[in-house]
């Protein structure tokens, strides 16, 4: 019981951005590699806390989230795909996980689905989906989460 809070808190993504789950009033902790994922995966590019870090290599941004804003095409996959991978390939290059698989396709309408298999040298395998629903960035565009508070 005492390791269920161990850990950082976990990072819940929803369409108003990130949020925390609580059971019993703590945080319910990520204790593998979802955070870190999650993070390389949805921190754009030129992220203004990059200046605290000295070293480029310890700067985070991706790619991945302005590849998901394109309109969905057959190329577009590739790219969503390509940003995903080469958003996590620090976590090969410090031998944090000993490969990275994703995955993009169109289940139905607007919505892209995007399935990121991490495997760590443990070999316990972190499957991630990330979903964009095209109606609900549509609704964020016309009516911004930001507006609300």
């Amino acid at each position: 019981m005492a390791d269920r809070y161990q850990g950082d808190p976990k990072l819940i993504l929803d369409e108003n951005g990130a949020d925390l789950v609580y059971r019993g009033g703590q945080p319910e902790m990520d204790r593998g590699l979802e955070n870190a994922a999650l993070i390389s995966l949805h921190t754009r590019e030129g992220w203004p806390g990059n200046v605290f870090f000295r070293s480029p290599a310890q700067q985070i941004g991706s790619k991945f989230e302005k590849a998901l804003e394109k309109p969905i095409t057959l190329s577009v996959f590739n790219d969503v795909r390509n940003a995903a991978l080469g958003a996590l390939d620090w976590m090969i290059d410090n031998n944090v996980a000993s490969s990275i698989q994703a995955e993009t396709n169109n289940p139905t309408g607007k919505i892209t689905e995007t399935t990121v298999l991490i495997i760590p040298p443990s070999q316990d395998p972190l499957v991630l989906l990330q979903t964009k629903n095209g109606l609900n960035w549509i609704s964020q565009k016309l009516d911004p989460a930001y507006l609300r508070i």
